[in-house]
């Protein structure tokens, strides 16, 4: 089904437009920070590439309420997207193997 009109893309992202918008505006955060920022083309997520560390992938979590490293198993509140886009800017620091957590992992249960 093609879109009607420009830039409608609900038809294209199978109703995940709210995901849509909020990696976006991540992605404006961290292209502001400088950051390697781009969109996936296969499914909602922002991805952040550093010189030397594999690509970080950043999705919205199931609940709609938190941006997610994956497989770092580190979440941050989509509330605040220029929070997230400052913590993504140093994956790649010496020793950094997983992004610092903005709250403790026993509250993550």
């Amino acid at each position: 089904m093609p879109a009607d009109r420009k830039g409608d893309i609900d038809v294209y992202a199978g109703g995940r437009t709210s995901e849509l918008k909020l990696i976006t505006e991540l992605c404006r955060e961290s292209a502001k920070l400088g950051l390697n920022v781009s969109m996936s083309d296969a499914r909602p997520a922002a991805v952040i590439r550093t010189g030397t560390a594999p690509p970080w992938w950043i999705t919205v979590d199931a609940s709609g309420e938190f941006l997610e490293w994956r497989g770092a198993g580190f979440r941050h509140p989509v509330t605040d997207p220029a929070g997230a886009a400052a913590i993504s800017r140093h994956v790649d620091a010496p020793g950094a193997a997983e992004p610092r957590r903005t709250r403790p992992a026993e509250e993550d249960r």
